[in-house]
């Protein structure tokens, strides 16, 4: 009989269990990145942080920056390829450097202020833009503890809803029957 309670509580937790409440990493991933389609974000962010190094050490070799980005976009995947190959037509076109990446998606921002800054400070960007990439590992690095975080919540819930039921049902509820049976076999 507790095993039969045990087992439709299980089938019932699907049902009961909010679908808005799991968690899409990768849907969380997306809504921080920009605005581009669905298809290509899962790569964004350490994708875009490679392609920085990159473009650093191409930079630091005294490569010119439109070289170094054109280089660096042809060794990409499909995503960071077509956001770089913007930036360098825009650079072709005699577009600033800074407002070449003002364009591209939020997480490109840090590529645009170093090199931004680079121009302004007039030093070479190669270590401004590892530095922004070690930046944006590092953000990476903390949404992806916060959304472990935040997945290891949800996972009690479920657990909480099955197991708690069981250990009522096979625990207390027969302890209270058992005192309630003695209890009234005393008063009579």
């Amino acid at each position: 009989m507790s095993i039969l309670l045990a087992a439709t509580a299980l089938a019932l937790v699907p049902l009961v269990w909010p679908a808005s409440r799991t968690v899409d990493v990768r849907a969380r991933t997306v809504g921080r990145q920009g605005t581009d389609s669905d298809a290509g974000r899962a790569e964004d962010v350490l994708s875009v942080a490679a392609a920085l190094d990159l473009m650093a050490l191409a930079l630091a070799s005294g490569v010119p920056l439109v070289v170094a980005v054109d280089e660096v976009a042809g060794r990409c995947g499909p995503v960071v390829r077509s956001h770089l190959r913007q930036v360098v037509a825009a650079l072709r076109w005699g577009v600033d450097e800074a407002a070449a990446w003002e364009p591209l998606p939020a997480v490109w921002r840090p590529a645009g202020h170093a090199v931004a800054l680079a121009g302004l400070a007039g030093v070479p960007p190669a270590g401004l833009l590892a530095g922004a990439a070690a930046d944006l590992r590092r953000a990476e690095q903390r949404r992806i503890e916060e959304a472990t975080g935040r997945l290891s919540v949800l996972v009690v819930i479920p657990l909480g809803l099955c197991f708690l039921p069981a250990f009522a049902l096979l625990t207390v509820v027969p302890v209270i029957a058992a005192l309630a049976g003695d209890l009234l076999e005393g008063a009579a």
